[in-house]
């Protein structure tokens, strides 16, 4: 025992240090974004939209803007008198790329997000971005603390540093993260519940793109039903708010838009990609040959998601994880602010775990925003190889208490591991 001490001591130290140096590169991460955040009240810059002099950040004045126009829409198609909204496209100047010449053009959700966008649109702009804000947070910690995870792991999760970009660009990544990851966990438990958040991600579906790998179980057959009533309720209420011609739109429009996004040069996608389909742009790969990797992948992580969701298991949160890490790799379509759901469960991970793995897991939660940065010096997305990183680390373990071995110090009780057989 005693001749263990020195090397148990080092190891400890080394831990700690590795983690400490995490912690300044989060704080100069959290520091430069809050200066990018006090500029939003500067000068008009390229990244920022303006209205009436205020300036929440482009992605959420078009969600905002979108809203507004909806309901202008839906007005006048009811024969509602309104104020002529000329005001809104003399005050609202937009930044867009050449190929998107208004903002409307540029509004790539489903018409399930129109309801969420009128609703907040009734608010004056600047104080709706703050709102916005606080009521995606909210609503994600609700969800995950009902689900069962720890406060200390939520606050870190939804604090991480892909959750300060989310923040400061006004977009949905932990509001469709606390969805996602509540939904998980509460599959075996909350079926119900569970099906009924993964029916609201209907209005961002490429989060949710693993889940019919999970649903299309018979065991899962109540959540699969509330998903789809929860869905088709959403479907209702956006053809109310919308009418039929919003899905006419998207069908027609977003399509060709995303293309555009996808197929775009090498120095369009970083640093805000984040799938192997980025990845392989980004390292010069053609765009038949990124779409043919992204097929082989979306189907590999495809399949392992179908194989650790076969049977129950006790350890929810390690599965999870995994699925979380997993989906990363399905998906085609995926930015910067969709990584606070792979954020959440490297935390999740960090707080069950031996402290030798503790810095891999800080590490990996520290490069949901830090992918960025390594994008912008170097133009590669390596973020698909931090996720394959943390699902194989994850299955590890799960392998390792197959095989009899004890778990981590701190791991809750008795599991049934995570198997790929």
């Amino acid at each position: 025992m005693t001749s263990n001490q020195p090397a148990h001591g080092r190891a400890s130290f080394f831990s700690i240090f590795l983690c400490s140096i995490i912690a300044v590169l989060y704080l100069i991460y959290l520091a430069h974004d809050m200066v990018r955040l006090v500029s939003m009240h500067d000068d008009p810059h390229s990244p920022i939209l303006i209205a009436s002099k205020e300036l929440p950040q482009a992605d959420y004045a078009r969600f905002w803007y979108e809203g507004k126009s909806l309901f202008i829409s839906r007005a006048e198609v009811l024969r509602q008198e309104f104020p002529n909204s000329s005001w809104l496209r003399s005050e609202l100047k937009v930044t867009a790329p050449a190929s998107i010449p208004h903002p409307e053009a540029g509004w790539l959700y489903p018409p399930t997000m129109g309801p969420l966008a009128v609703l907040f649109s009734f608010i004056p702009l600047a104080l709706s971005f703050w709102v916005w804000r606080a009521a995606t947070l909210l609503i994600a910690a609700i969800c995950l603390r009902y689900a069962g995870l720890g406060w200390l792991v939520i606050i870190a999760g939804l604090l991480c540093p892909a959750g300060i970009t989310d923040v400061l660009t006004g977009q949905n990544g932990a509001l469709t993260a606390g969805l996602f990851i509540s939904a998980l966990l509460c599959f075996d438990t909350k079926p119900r519940f569970g099906g009924g958040l993964a029916g609201l991600l209907c209005i961002k579906p490429q989060v949710a793109i693993a889940l019919p790998f999970i649903l299309f179980r018979s065991r899962y057959r109540r959540a699969l039903l509330a998903c789809l009533l929860v869905a088709a309720a959403m479907i209702l209420l956006s053809i109310i708010v919308g009418g039929w011609t919003s899905w006419i739109s998207f069908i027609t429009i977003s399509g060709s838009i995303s293309s555009r996004v996808m197929n775009a040069p090498i120095n369009k996608l970083a640093p805000g990609g984040i799938t192997v389909l980025m990845m392989a742009r980004t390292f010069h790969a053609t765009v038949s040959e990124a779409w043919a990797l992204q097929a082989v992948s979306s189907a590999t992580a495809g399949m392992i998601v179908w194989h650790i969701w076969r049977a129950p298991t006790s350890d929810q949160i390690g599965r999870t994880a995994l699925t979380v890490c997993l989906s990363l790799l399905i998906t085609p379509y995926g930015f910067l602010y969709d990584l606070v759901g792979f954020a959440i469960a490297m935390a999740a991970m960090f707080a069950r775990t031996s402290n030798r793995q503790k810095p891999i897991f800080a590490l990996l939660w520290l490069l949901s925003g830090y992918v960025g940065v390594i994008a912008s010096l170097t133009t590669l997305d390596l973020m698909p190889i931090a996720a394959a990183a943390g699902a194989w680390l994850i299955w590890d373990q799960g392998k390792t208490r197959k095989a009899g071995q004890p778990g981590p110090a701190g791991a809750e009780g008795p599991q049934t591991p995570i198997t790929l057989r």
